[in-house]
């Protein structure tokens, strides 16, 4: 199989490959983003080849140690698998799907697919949150929880959370490490039931990308929201950037059109408002 080169971008392209020699930073990371849109803009099959070694060294004009480090940056994304006698071939990427109604219960949802997610705890420390996190758990008393989750050692979300030190005042990242928060919630004795959630659109910065192991500037889905018990006490306020390889299922109701609606309410409320003046005249009756 053969990739065509991208189309060069501005400043001084080299003379293969569209490589931009001066300014397009290292040769290898070009080359992989380079063969990281392509695999996705021509939506290549899980088993696909791509070029050798040899015929990415002559489209690109690069030593095979470059090529090799671009590669290796391809199955660091966990686009490519690289195999003896076979070269490399485009890789299957799971893809994690979750409810958007749901709170929580994100292991549960991988689980129901057959899909076991990991967490990796990067920071817990006190810190203030946002305006608005201040405003949902109403304390500006609070752990900033960061973590990394992983399906199947492909990093698909970064989560910042902050929770009230008041309630668990106990959490560290030995505690988080692999474990779900809201259990943990739980065993403290507070016990989540939910909130208001929203998603957007977002593009990742650098920072974002290093996490998430991506290109920057590439599309995430940021869902936004808090978790509160049964009594509104503020549990979590949480920002979560998921990969591209997120799938958001959303359970969608058709309503009837509202003149029919309304009208049948009416027809159910005359019905049952007959039964009741029914029943009570046989009450009546019978009292007498």
């Amino acid at each position: 199989m053969s990739l065509e080169p991208a189309e060069p971008g501005s400043g001084q392209v080299g003379r293969s490959g569209g490589l931009d020699r001066e300014a397009g930073g290292p040769l290898h990371a070009q080359i992989r983003d380079i063969l990281h849109r392509q695999i996705v803009d021509l939506a290549l099959s899980p088993g696909s080849s791509l070029p050798t070694e040899e015929e990415l060294q002559r489209q690109f004009g690069v030593s095979r140690s470059v090529v090799r480090q671009a590669l290796s940056g391809l199955a660091d994304l966990g686009l490519i698998r690289r195999q003896r006698g076979r070269g490399s071939v485009v890789a299957a990427t799971p893809v994690l799907r979750r409810h958007v109604q749901r709170a929580g219960g994100l292991d549960e949802q991988a689980a129901a697919h057959g899909q076991r997610l990991r967490t990796h705890v990067l920071t817990v420390e006190p810190s203030e949150p946002p305006r608005a996190g201040i405003e949902a758990l109403n304390t500006n008393n609070t752990w900033k929880i960061e973590r990394v989750r992983y399906l199947d050692d492909l990093p698909v979300a970064f989560m910042r959370t902050w929770v009230p030190r008041d309630f668990f005042p106990h959490f560290t990242a030995e505690l988080l490490e692999n474990a779900s928060l809201l259990s943990l919630m739980r065993d403290h004795g507070y016990h989540p039931a939910g909130g208001p959630r929203q998603v957007q659109a977002v593009s990742s910065d650098p920072d974002l990308a290093r996490k998430l192991n991506i290109n920057t500037r590439e599309p995430l889905l940021l869902l936004q929201g808090v978790t509160r018990d049964a009594l509104g006490h503020g549990l979590e306020w949480f920002n979560v950037w998921h990969s591209p390889n997120t799938v958001f299922d959303v359970d969608a109701q058709v309503t009837s059109q509202p003149g029919r609606v309304s009208q049948e309410h009416l027809r159910r409320l005359r019905n049952l408002t007959q039964q009741l003046e029914s029943e009570l005249a046989d009450l009546e009756r019978g009292a007498r």
